[in-house]
Formats: structure tokens, C-alpha cells, sequence
């Protein structure tokens, strides 16, 4: 058994994923969207009980805000909720200043340190160290000079490979977080100032194990402003943005190149094959954060070695939320795929882009029709509930809150 829940982060990600069988059930976090959405996480958390709200693996794919934000609140309420971590995945300061760079310059940027800020804490708490455990040099990055990934088994017989990134991304995000401390006016490694801007933070607070309606209202208002749908008078698209790192041009609209995603937060975004059973993979997803499909393609054809090959996969969620800048012909046609996974409500940034589904549609290689998975049913995503588009084009939609894929 294995099964997979896009749980509801607005323009964001927060993945829910369990395999196994009977009662030995295995989990994996991968990120926790952004601020306002983490009270949907914490009532997934709270529906288990509390002697089972244990995690093999927590994976922070990168900074970006609808990515990093709901851990933030997580790693701040995980000793009143009973959250255990076997292993926490996430490239800070630490990690970054480890790839061998010949500026060789530290550096740090502010929510990615407060967030290792807080994953120390909970080394320090639980006498457990879980930071990037199972890689080389607590470093979850790939050398490219070496002729295979790095891969990880988890309990469970489940294994993950690593896609994304690889040194070269981790050194041109280096090169753009000084600049955001810079702006912040906190100095890399300020533990003091980091737990100060965090303590100021009103949307980064924890909310506890239990709300009363003083907390709820406190909750609204410190939320106020921010947008879980897409509005029909576009107001989401003026929000203010927290996670502008590295976006060079701007977020690729709808009209931009395939491909062409410049973001250094998203290039350097943690992207990994899970294949379950491990011993003999009956389940194969690419889970990809919002990596870059360039670095996505180069660690397929390292994993497929013939060009001609096709990877078999069962699903796909993709990069960026279905930005047409993080998926390319050249990557689709390295794959073979059944499902495919979209994560957003379209609040912020309109994803996904019609013309990145169209191009899933016309390069689905995979045998019966493809499947196209929503996490929302907005005005966003509704144009692929249209049932007599699916039978012309020969897919098929799905759009259920919170969307569960079992496999």
C-alpha cells in the first residue's frame, strides 16, 4: 500500500505520503505550503493518534515561502502535537557553505536559517540527530563527478533517489542569500536576531495542540491579507510575497519558454524518485518540488543510461505547480507516466499554466489515458473538469480538497 495526499497549501506544496501494510504504516512529510494553510497539516496531524504521529521522513524542498512556512509553524508545535522525526531533509547555511566553492564566501538567508535555527532545536530537544541523516556529509545535493545518485532506504523497504540539485544550483542559490540577510539586516549565523524576527512574526506562530476562539481570531487576523484561492477580482495577484528569492525576471507567466525557470530557491529545490518496495518497485513517483527540469533530466539519463530509454513511472507531481518554466519536451520524453500530480489552487500565480498541461497531454506516453490530479476545484484548475474536453483529448481530471492518490 502506498498512498499520497495533496493536502490543501494554497499556490503551495505539503504532501502527505504512507506506505506499508497492516499496521506498520511509514510516513513522509515533503514541505508544509505556506503560513496560512498550516492549520489544514495540523488537523491531518491531529486525527492520529498521538502515539503515532511519527514521521520517517520530513523534507523541506527549499526556501520558498509556500514550501517552508507550514514547517516553520510545525518544527514550533511539534513538542505540544507529539511530532517525531526520524529524519528532517533540508539544505541551510551549514549545507551550502559544505560545497566545495571557490569564493568560499558563508552566507545564510533569513527563513532558511530560522528554520535550521529550529531544526537544531530539535536535535537538542529529542537527543536525536536527524539533519540530512543518510547522505555524505549531511549534504542532500549531488556531485555530478560521481557515476551514480545518492539514494536512501527508509524503514518500510521504500528507497529514495536523489534528483535535485546538484553543486552547481547549491552555489548560485549561495550566491543570492547574503544579498536577502543583506536586506533583512541580520548577519549570517545571529542566532539571537533570528529567534527575535521569529518571535515578532505573527504568521509564523505556533497554534499548540488545542484552539480556543481567542486563538481562532487571533489566527484570521494574523492571516488577513493572505489568500488560499484565487480571487475573482484578481486582488491575490497584488499580494506581498515573502518568497522573492533568487527570482531574477520575475515568476514566468504564462507565456514563458519552456524550461526556462531562473529562480535560485526553486533550482535548488530537493527532488526525489521514491520506488516502493524497494527490493522490487511495484510504485515509482518523481516527487519534484520546483526543481528545474534541466537538472531533472540530467539525473534521469544518469539513472537511464541509454538516450533512447523511457523511465517508468506511476506518478508524476510536478515542478512549480504546473509552471510551463519548469517542464520541457525533452523531459517528458524521458519518461513514461500515468498520472500526473498538480499541487496550487491557482491563488497568486495562476498555475497551472494551460500550456505546460497541454504539453503533458500531447507527449503522454504511457499505455490507456493519462490522469491529471488537483489538490483544488478553482477557476484555475476547472477547465480540465470539462468532461467532454477529456473524452475529445482522451484524459482524465480529478479534483477533489486535498486530493488522495492510492497505489
Amino acid at each position: 500500500m502506498l498512498r499520497l495526499e495533496m493536502l490543501p497549501a494554497a499556490h503551495g506544496d505539503c504532501l502527505w505520503i504512507e506506505y506499508g501494510s497492516g499496521t506498520a504504516v511509514h510516513r513522509i512529510l515533503i514541505d508544509g505550503g505556506p503560513a496560512h494553510t498550516y492549520p489544514a497539516l495540523r488537523e491531518r496531524i491531529l486525527h492520529l493518534p498521538a502515539n503515532e504521529r511519527r514521521f520517517d521522513l520530513l523534507v523541506i524542498t527549499h526556501v520558498d515561502a509556500d514550501h517552508i512556512e507550514g514547517v516553520i509553524r510545525l518544527l514550533l508545535d511539534a513538542e505540544a502535537l507529539h511530532c517525531r522525526f526520524d529524519r528532517i531533509w533540508f539544505n541551510g547555511r551549514d549545507q551550502l557553505n559544505a560545497v566545495p566553492d571557490p569564493a568560499g564566501e558563508p552566507l545564510g538567508a533569513l527563513q532558511g536559517e530560522i528554520l535550521g535555527v529550529l531544526i537544531a532545536d530539535y536535535e537538542a530537544r529529542t537527543g536525536s540527530a536527524v539533519w540530512n541523516l543518510g547522505f555524505d556529509q549531511a549534504l542532500a545535493a549531488i556531485d555530478r563527478r560521481q557515476p551514480t545518485l545518492p539514494t536512501v532506504d527508509l524503514p518500510g523497504d521504500c528507497r529514495l533517489t536523489l534528483l535535485s540539485p546538484d553543486h552547481e544550483r547549491l552555489l548560485y542559490l549561495k550566491d543570492r542569500w547574503k544579498k536577502e540577510l543583506d536586506r533583512a539586516g541580520i548577519a549570517s549565523g545571529d542566532i539571537a536576531a533570528l529567534r527575535a524576527r521569529l518571535a515578532a512574526s505573527r504568521s509564523l506562530r505556533p497554534l499548540g495542540d488545542a484552539l480556543g476562539a481567542e486563538d481562532e481570531d487571533d489566527e484570521v487576523e494574523a492571516m488577513s491579507g493572505r489568500h488560499e484561492l484565487p480571487e475573482d477580482d484578481d486582488s491575490d495577484l497584488g499580494a506581498e510575497l515573502e518568497d522573492t528569492l533568487g527570482r531574477g525576471s520575475g515568476e514566468p507567466g504564462a507565456d514563458a519558454p519552456f524550461g526556462g525557470d531562473t529562480s535560485a530557491a526553486n533550482g535548488s529545490s530537493i527532488a526525489l524518485l521514491l520506488e516502493y518496495p524497494a527490493t522490487a518497485p511495484e510504485v515509482r513517483l518523481l516527487l519534484a518540488g520546483d526543481a528545474w527540469p534541466g537538472v531533472l533530466e540530467t539525473s534521469l539519463a544518469t539513472l537511464l543510461g541509454d538516450p533512447a530509454k523511457r523511465f517508468t513511472l506511476d506518478a508524476f507531481k510536478l515542478p512549480h505547480h504546473g509552471s510551463v518554466a519548469n517542464l520541457s519536451p525533452s523531459l517528458l520524453d524521458r519518461l513514461r507516466c500515468s498520472h500526473y500530480l498538480v499541487s496550487t489552487s491557482g491563488a497568486l500565480f495562476r498555475h497551472p499554466h494551460k500550456r505546460a498541461l497541454d504539453l503533458i497531454l500531447e507527449h503522454h506516453a504511457a499505455p490507456g489515458r493519462p490522469t491529471l490530479h488537483f489538490n483544488y476545484l478553482t477557476r484555475c484548475t476547472a477547465p480540465w473538469s470539462d468532461t467532454a474536453d477529456q473524452a475529445r483529448r482522451g484524459y482524465r481530471a480529478l479534483h477533489p480538497k486535498g486530493h488522495a492518490v492510492s497505489f
